[in-house]
């Protein structure tokens, strides 16, 4: 962080990255406890089970998160296993770069990172309907990346492509987000890499490269972070506060698959015959829990699960819930 507060170019931004480090630093030692019931699937007469499960607080720069999309994309890989006939004929990575100020050109662009950020979104997400159009896909993953030398946010779009696009085609695509969009320019705006994948292990290398950038935002990369790394992270912290707070009034994911790829990738609902009792949010050094859920039944409910020998929790189990 000292190399941020004596930087020019960024120590404008050296309060809220010591914020952010103190967001990383408190939510390090709190965990959630979800208490319920579960009954047996193959006897639904006999009586419910009681269970209790201890879960690390989960957000995007922590490791299990990290390790959560890995998961995913190793369920896309294992799709294009079990269905070969869904290999696309072609993959298409689209890297959108925009104009903006750099440490040597600080004025270029005339924006600091969290409104260059608000405004990139914009763009990024009418460039994506532009692109779906006319590639005419529905099956895509989008990263967000920091410029390692600057913080600046651009973005990397995978494409799996059944038809092999025309230079038309590409042209109009270049035109939209340099001149329409005004983002970018004839030289850095947009960059396309087109591949004709031979069989199931040219797949396999397209889902390794996302891996690659998934890591660049987990808390377990934070050592190897450099200044810029940071400002791009603390700007995605920020971006679901209001502009009067330091935001741009919505969240920014850096990692998002299209919905048609999300539901191969993503797990299965928890399955019937789970009865949710309570969840309560601890932290190290604190005495009592705090309450965030409690079921309408709650009296019943726990009272049962007291009766029916709950008290163990079951620590490390992998349960799904919604992830910043």
């Amino acid at each position: 962080m000292e190399d941020i507060r004596t930087d020019p170019f960024l120590n404008y931004m050296y309060k809220q990255v010591v914020k952010f480090d103190k967001y990383l630093d408190s939510t390090s030692t709190c965990t959630f406890s979800m208490k319920g019931l579960r009954s047996n699937a193959q006897d639904p007469d006999d009586a419910p089970d009681p269970v209790q499960y201890e879960i690390p607080y989960t957000h995007r720069w922590t490791t299990i998160y990290d390790h959560f999309q890995i998961w995913r994309l190793y369920n896309l890989q294992w799709n294009f296993l079990l269905h070969p006939e869904a290999t696309p004929k072609y993959t298409m990575m689209v890297t959108l770069t925009g104009t903006h100020g750099t440490p040597r050109t600080p004025g270029k662009g005339g924006m600091r990172h969290m409104e260059y950020l608000g405004k990139f979104q914009e763009a990024h997400r009418k460039a994506k309907d532009q692109l779906r159009k006319y590639l005419k896909t529905d099956r895509y993953l989008a990263m967000l990346e920091g410029h390692p030398h600057s913080g600046y946010v651009h973005a990397h779009n995978l494409y799996f492509l059944d038809e092999r696009p025309t230079k038309e085609t590409l042209e109009i695509l270049r035109h939209h987000w340099n001149d329409t969009l005004k983002m970018g320019s004839t030289k850095r705006g947009v960059r396309i890499k087109l591949k004709e994948p031979r069989d199931f292990k040219d797949i396999k290398s397209f889902i390794a490269y996302p891996m690659a950038y998934v890591g660049k935002t987990s808390i377990g990369a934070v050592s190897e972070w450099s200044k810029y790394d940071v400002i791009f992270n603390t700007c995605l912290w920020l971006a679901p506060r209001p502009k009067d707070f330091g935001g741009i009034g919505h969240r920014v994911r850096a990692f998002q698959p299209s919905r048609a790829l999300s539901t191969i990738m993503n797990p299965h609902p928890l399955r019937e015959g789970y009865i949710h009792i309570e969840t309560t949010l601890s932290k190290k050094k604190e005495i009592e829990p705090f309450v965030l859920y409690q079921a309408p039944s709650y009296n019943a409910n726990i009272m049962a699960w007291n009766n029916l020998g709950g008290d163990e929790p079951e620590v490390g189990c992998s349960v799904r819930h919604d992830l910043p």
